[in-house]
């Protein structure tokens, strides 16, 4: 069985500050991505990161979003299609770690750090 996993936007920062692009790529995981994720990088005023984190990001599979509220917060969006789609949500926003250990306690969720340690060493 793949592990399905769905890195949070800023989870992309640090695989691209880590370097570790490639690890992901051979660690045999089904990364699923949303319109969300992507609308936050594209916010991203560096064109030139903007362009690498794009990159990174596209090597997921895309997922629909579960039908929210028209100013439900990326955030929400996130958690939800997360909680809906994968085994595994990647984020250091520990705000979001805190809102879905209550309302999706069944998704697994860890810290950039956390995963790495787990499933790239």
């Amino acid at each position: 069985m793949t592990l399905r996993v769905m890195f949070d936007s800023n989870a992309y920062d640090a695989i691209l500050k880590n370097g570790d692009s490639e690890r992901i790529k051979s660690a045999h995981l089904e990364v699923i991505r949303t319109d969300a994720q992507e609308d936050e990088i594209a916010q991203i005023r560096d064109g030139f990161k903007r362009n690498q984190l794009m990159s990174l990001f596209m090597m997921g599979q895309p997922v629909v979003a579960p039908g929210m509220p028209w100013n439900a917060s990326r955030d929400l969006i996130i958690g939800t299609t997360a909680a809906m789609y994968a085994d595994i949500l990647v984020t250091d926003d520990r705000q979001l770690i805190v809102q879905l250990a209550k309302t999706a306690p069944a998704l697994r969720v860890l810290t950039y750090e956390d995963f790495r340690t787990e499933f790239l060493t």
